[in-house]
């Protein structure tokens, strides 16, 4: 059966795409997803990016690699997250210029997504670049195989501010609750 614009803009239309539904609609999906990539917006193109490292294939990898090149940092990070879903070669390929990237979320996120069979090529770029920058530890580094299902820019359940487990905004203790 055909796969119609329609049909991919139904999936990934919601605010909760069905990621399921969007691989299944398979290769003849990759064609739109690519048009949405170029043009779809950053929300769109960034889940057409995602929804074709999950359909896979050479055209697959090709969408995913013309939104690592996008002028748009959202649609780069999650060009890094799909790359995690393209293994091996392919997966390095992609990442090789986003470990590097001038925006610091890209970097983090493709350096979590780098596969363990990473390339020579991408360790090396690896090498090149500095870590990130510690700003006082609040932020555990990305574990790879927490990377895997989560949507870009989203972070494994936890706390990510200070007093943000106690239910407390940073800054206000519990003394600032009595009253």
């Amino acid at each position: 059966m055909p796969v119609s614009m329609d049909d991919v803009r139904a999936v990934l239309d919601p605010e909760e795409p069905d990621y399921a539904a969007a691989a299944a609609l398979g290769p003849e999906a990759l064609p739109h997803l690519e048009v949405l990539v170029a043009s779809g917006g950053q929300m769109l193109a960034s889940k057409a990016t995602y929804a074709a490292s999950l359909i896979g294939g050479d055209e697959a990898v090709d969408v995913v690699r013309q939104a690592a090149q996008s002028d748009d940092a959202a649609v780069r990070v999650a060009a890094a997250a799909a790359a995690a879903n393209l293994g091996g070669e392919a997966s390095s390929d992609v990442l090789e210029g986003l470990v590097g990237d001038a925006d610091p979320g890209v970097r983090r996120v493709a350096r979590a997504s780098v596969p363990e069979d990473a390339s020579e090529a991408l360790t090396a770029r690896l090498e090149e670049q500095p870590d990130e920058p510690d700003f006082g530890g609040e932020r555990e580094p990305l574990d790879p195989s927490t990377v895997q299902g989560l949507m870009p820019g989203e972070r494994p359940a936890g706390p990510d501010m200070p007093g943000e487990s106690d239910g407390l905004m940073p800054g206000e203790s519990k003394g600032d609750m009595a009253g």
